[in-house]
Order: structure tokens, then sequence, then C-alpha cells
């Protein structure tokens, strides 16, 4: 059955708060004692200067997190240094920091089901790893429903954020391969008992990024066992989504925000794009803080500045960014190998229900398992935690199950 568009078309869209609507991007905390602290506040633990192993999933450092860094179930809290393939030019390795969580009390026999953990928007500037700070009570409360529940977490910053290089904020398979290979580091490290059991659980911009790993999973990772994808305030980000202009119909000022972190990206992995082709001289100044600042302040100053994306970008080049490097911003496949479950908020401005339910009804035509909600008066940000219980639910049934029928479960 499809899902029906005609629901979220008649909802009432109203505009998300700053606080709630951000990635949960809380003002960094003090660096761990002991460590030497560089430049923009981050622990030297980010830093690596070092060689790195030729393979891709290896954990080549490792310290404790600070405890106001960890959530509340966790019995024990780790900062990682890993592996990963470059999604920028999908040769080599680089290293990608994370968070790990790990349950309180024994794992089952074979080792604890890993949560691979997505995070939604922060920014691009290193200061807004997720790592790096404390964690808000939303992902804290969520992370914790896992822990709870027995899953392993482990929690990637992405490539380049708060790691040297640029973070590619809009390029999927560079998020796919940050994701795919943090689970395979901790099946590489005995001490963390681990099991190939994965789940890949995202929000906002990792909502999309679990979409696209699924689609990279059986190629990039034939070895990882993905059991399921649970995405919260997904983007519709298929290639057909983009080309149509339905990926980028949100018009608040989250998305200008995020809108502004993809110009700002692009110009500096493409030569032939330049900040001044591609902004208005009020998109400038706001594009000036994308270095330095994170996802609220650059909210915050969207707000104060009346700056929609229509007064942020030149005629045309909003679409002309959507069009660049189309098919690293759009999901690899719509045919997935695994089942997947939908956390819709019924008031989310920031990836428009309408749009969600579009992916859906296309994942759904395409005999992919997936089972969708949409939750009353939740928007973008409170979507994650009143879907926790379906979706924890959803993961456990398919943790020790064989292959699924194809089946879907949508809103009628």
């Amino acid at each position: 059955m499809k899902a029906s568009l005609h629901i979220a078309a008649m909802l009432v869209l109203t505009t998300a708060p700053i606080a709630q609507a951000a990635g949960e991007v809380l003002p960094a905390g003090k660096a761990q004692s002991g460590s030497d602290v560089g430049d923009g506040g981050l622990s030297a633990f980010y830093d690596w200067r070092g060689a790195l192993p030729s393979d891709a999933g290896v954990i080549i450092a490792e310290e404790n997190l600070p405890p106001e860094y960890s959530v509340t179930s966790a019995s024990k809290a780790m900062r990682i240094l890993y592996t990963a393939r470059n999604g920028i030019t999908d040769q080599g390795v680089v290293a990608v920091s994370a968070a790990v969580f790990v349950p309180k009390g024994n794992p089952p026999a074979g080792g604890w089901p890993i949560l691979a953990w997505a995070h939604g928007t922060t920014g691009i500037a290193d200061i807004c790893a997720p790592s790096a700070r404390p964690r808000g009570d939303r992902d804290s409360q969520f992370l914790s429903h896992w822990l709870d529940n027995g899953f392993l977490v482990v929690a990637s910053d992405y490539q380049g954020l708060g790691t040297p290089g640029i973070h590619p904020y809009s390029n999927y398979r560079a998020h796919s391969y940050s994701l795919l290979d943090s689970a395979r580091a901790l099946l590489g490290k005995a001490s963390y008992r681990a099991a190939n059991k994965v789940i890949l659980a995202g929000q906002s911009q990792g909502a999309g990024a679990v979409v696209a790993a699924g689609g990279y999973a059986p190629i990039y990772t034939p070895d990882l066992s993905v059991r399921a994808v649970i995405a919260t305030g997904a983007p519709n980000l298929s290639r057909d989504a983009i080309e149509t202009g339905l990926a980028s119909s949100a018009t608040d000022v989250m998305v200008t925000g995020a809108y502004t972190m993809i110009g700002y990206e692009l110009t500096r992995i493409h030569p032939d794009l330049s900040a001044d082709q591609i902004f208005t001289p009020k998109g400038r100044e706001l594009e000036a803080r994308v270095s330095d600042a994170c996802l609220p302040e650059l909210m915050s100053e969207a707000v104060a500045r009346q700056l929609d994306p229509s007064k942020t970008f030149q005629a045309g080049m909003l679409k002309k960014l959507w069009d660049t490097d189309v098919d690293l911003r759009s999901f690899p496949s719509m045919t997935l190998g695994m089942p997947l479950f939908f956390g819709i908020g019924a008031k989310d401005t920031a990836a428009l229900p309408m749009t969600t339910l579009s992916l859906v009804n296309d994942l759904c035509g395409l005999g992919n398992t997936v089972e969708a909600h949409i939750y009353k008066d939740k928007d973008h940000s409170g979507v994650v935690n009143a879907a926790a219980p379906d979706a924890i639910a959803f993961a456990k049934s398919v943790v020790g199950a064989g292959p699924m029928a194809a089946t879907c479960k949508v809103p009628s």
C-alpha cells in the first residue's frame, strides 16, 4: 500500500524553533584533563598527523570521553579515531573521529549488536564535531534508549568534522563510508565485544546518510551485516527528487543555513565555482561565518538578516549547487537489501512530510521492506524521541531475523 501524500499536503507547517531544529549543537565543553588544546579549542587528539594504515575501518587512537560528553545509560564512553575511505576522492583513507558508548551489563552471546548513529546537521567548522562537546538532551535520551535495549553505539563525526580536511557536508558517499567504517572499526576491536549485526540510524542529515549507506553497503562493505536502516526527519534525496526540485522545496531558516554550507563546501572543492557567483552580497555575509560558526548561529543570523534561500543565492545558483556532484548527494540505490523504518514529524518544516512520504512511496513501489509512522505535533527535532520506541522495536525484530518478505506499512 502506498503512503497517502494528501495527508502531508494538508498539514499546517510552522517554523521550528531554532534550538529544536538544529542538530543538537551545544557549546563546546572544556578539553579533557591533560589534553593539549589545539586551534579552535579542540583537543589535539583530533589533529592526526601520523601515518595511516592502508585499510579502512581500523581504530588508530582512542581515549576516554570526558564524563560530561557521555550519555546517561552508557557504562563507558570512549573517543576514537579510525580510518575511513576518503569519500571526496574515493581513494585512500582519512582519519575520522567518533564517540563510542557501551551498554551496562554483560553482552549477549556473540556480542552487542551495533547502532551506528548518524547525527543531524551541526555545521562544517571543526568545533561542531559532536564528540568534541556535550551531547544535547535530545540525542542523549535517544542514544540512551538504544543502550538500555542492548545496543553498542558508535557515533561518527563524519569525514573532516573535527579532523583535518574540509567536511563534505552534502556528500553522502563520504558520510556512508564514515558510518560503515565506524561499525567495521568496532568489529576489529575485541574489547568492545561487538556482534556483526548493524543498525544504521540517523536524523536529518544523518537520515539521508543512512539511506545512502544502505545503498553503498552491499558493494562497499559486503562483510558488514547491516540489518536495518532507521531514519527520522529524512530528506528526499533521490536523484529524481533533486532533478525535479522536490528536495529543495523547504524554505525556512534552517535550510538557509544548510544551503549556505553546501555553497561553502562546493566552492572550496571546485575551483570553477566562485562564492561571488553563487551568493548574493547578503548571502556572502552569512557564508563568511560557516568556517567558525555552527548551525544555530547560522540560523540566528539568517533570521536576523531575514535571509531565506531566495535572498541568499544569486538567481539560478541554488539549482546549480544541487546539480553539482549530484551523484554524491543523491542516494546511490533505491533498491536496498535491508528493511527501512521512517519516523516523520507532522510539523517538520526542514524535511517536509510530503517529500519524505514521496520517498517512502518510491521505496515501496520498488519492492523494499518499509515501515513508516507519522507523529502528530512533532517537528524536525521532536520526532527523534517520539519515534524511538517504534524504531527500537523494529530494529530488534530484524536483528535476529533471516530474510524478510517485502512489505510496506505506511500511514493510510
